[in-house]
Order: structure tokens, then C-alpha cells, then sequence
């Protein structure tokens, strides 16, 4: 009896530890969205449904968006957008690591995180402030940013593709300034 009560005790031990020390990884259903305003007034949303990637307890964060997974819900415009503008044979992902509060991936209750994300997006490393909020559920842990990120073309060597964006669709206009938002939702690997 003695030894059974030392293995389940060592098993209930091993089991808590483990989640403990496990990592969170991003689940199906997590995008990231962005807006694009052609001709100077029309607006269409757009997003990434291919996220990928993890969280580790102690807040490291790698997160990889599919270039190749950009829907537009207009079929020509998601080919020349993966072809022009993001080259996704060249560059096929957007990559975005992090360093996170242990507390924030720890969280029991919903808080506000303000980092610094670095985003390797075509090339280019560009450094950008995101207020998050995390917030624990059901599944695990949302993390959706707060307020839009503002990123540029130019910053990340996309004017060419948008100008051919433009030239190819015929508009006056494409904005070189995007406004993107994130909602992840992390669970327990």
C-alpha cells in the first residue's frame, strides 16, 4: 500500500510540474487582421488565418504568421498580393518574437501588457509598442492587441509591391500606412 501511495503521490508531482513548466502554442482560430484603403476612401479588411507558434511560461514568444495565408475574400487580389507584394516565394512568413512578463502568461485574471514587438516582416526588422490585453478563458489564454499597430511599407521594402498593387488594379490610390490587429488564443501544449 505504502508504495502504491508514493506513485500516485510521484505522479500527481510529475503532472503538476509538467504543466507548470509547459509552454503555451497558439491555437486554430487565431488571426491577424489588417485594413487597407484604396482610392483615398474605401476600406477593406483583410487577415492572416495561418498563425502559428509558442509562448513559454517564462514569456519568450515566437510567433510566425503565413504570408501565403492572406484572404482578402477576393481571389485575385490574394494571388497578387502573395506575388507583388509580399513575394511569398522569397519571403513565405512574417516572423514576431517576443519577450513577455512571466506574469502575463501566468495570468489569473485579464491585465493590460505593454512590449515592444519586433516584427521580421519581408527582410526588415521593425520595432513597434502594442498594448495587449491577456486575458484568461476557457481554452487558455487571449491575447488581442488593444489598439491597432501602425506599420509602413516603406519601412519593410513593400512600396514597390504596392505601387504595383496599384498600377495592376488600376487605383489612384493604395495607403502605405496599415493599421493591423491581433487575436490569439493560446493554449497548453
Amino acid at each position: 500500500m505504502r508504495c502504491d501511495i508514493r506513485k500516485l503521490s510521484g505522479m500527481i508531482l510529475l503532472l503538476i510540474s509538467s504543466t507548470a513548466w509547459s509552454s503555451w502554442e497558439v491555437a486554430g482560430g487565431s488571426i491577424v487582421q489588417f485594413i487597407s484603403i484604396k482610392n483615398n476612401g474605401v476600406g477593406e479588411l483583410s487577415q492572416f488565418e495561418s498563425v502559428v507558434g509558442s509562448v513559454t511560461d517564462e514569456g519568450q514568444v515566437d510567433i510566425r504568421v503565413a504570408l501565403n495565408g492572406v484572404e482578402t475574400n477576393v481571389g485575385i487580389r490574394n494571388e497578387r498580393m502573395k506575388e507583388l507584394l509580399f513575394e511569398v516565394g522569397l519571403f513565405p512568413e512574417a516572423k514576431i518574437p517576443d519577450k513577455l512578463a512571466p506574469s502575463a502568461v501566468s495570468a489569473t485574471q485579464s491585465q493590460t501588457v505593454e512590449t515592444t514587438l519586433a516584427i521580421d516582416l519581408h527582410g526588415q526588422v521593425v520595432n513597434r509598442t502594442a498594448t495587449l490585453q491577456v486575458a484568461p478563458n476557457e481554452q487558455g489564454l487571449s491575447v488581442v492587441s488593444v489598439e491597432p499597430i501602425l506599420l509602413t511599407a516603406s519601412e519593410f521594402g513593400l512600396e514597390s509591391g504596392v505601387a504595383a498593387l496599384q498600377r495592376i488594379a488600376g487605383l489612384n490610390a493604395i495607403s502605405r500606412v496599415i493599421p493591423v490587429t491581433v487575436n490569439l488564443q493560446l493554449v497548453r501544449q
